[in-house]
């Protein structure tokens, strides 16, 4: 198993989702970051409120799944996130040792299917 692992633009999230869904990603967070980039000064950034505005806003888009589907996945984040221009973002892919799905205990590669008719327990969000 690998996790891509996506720091893209947030006006291209909407499209690599888009693609993301239509390669069959398994399943897809994504998150609001802000980063610093090349060019940071520790001494001169600080992440009080007022500041925290200067650094861009960025998503963060995550997928975990099988080694044979890498390639279509990545493929699709290039092609979706790409504008042309500095600041496109960057795209990681690691090694996963393990996954365990909380509520059923099952292990990969069952934790990363989903599952149709699943019972959702009384005040249980999944």
């Amino acid at each position: 198993m690998k996790l891509v692992k996506a720091f893209i633009r947030t006006t291209k999230v909407d499209e690599v989702i888009r693609a993301l869904r239509a390669a069959a990603a398994p399943g897809i967070t994504i998150s609001r970051v802000h980063g610093v980039g090349y060019g940071y000064e520790p001494l001169l950034f600080t992440l009080a409120p007022s500041e925290i505005k200067k650094a861009p806003a960025v998503a963060k888009i995550e997928v975990v799944c099988d080694d044979d589907a890498v390639d279509e996945l990545l493929t699709e984040i290039l092609k979706a996130a790409n504008t042309g221009y500095p600041g496109d973002g960057i795209v990681f892919v690691t090694p996963v040792e393990q996954a365990i799905k909380i509520r059923t205990g099952d292990e990969a590669p069952q934790s990363l299917n989903r599952r149709e008719n699943t019972v959702v327990p009384k005040g249980g969000d999944s």
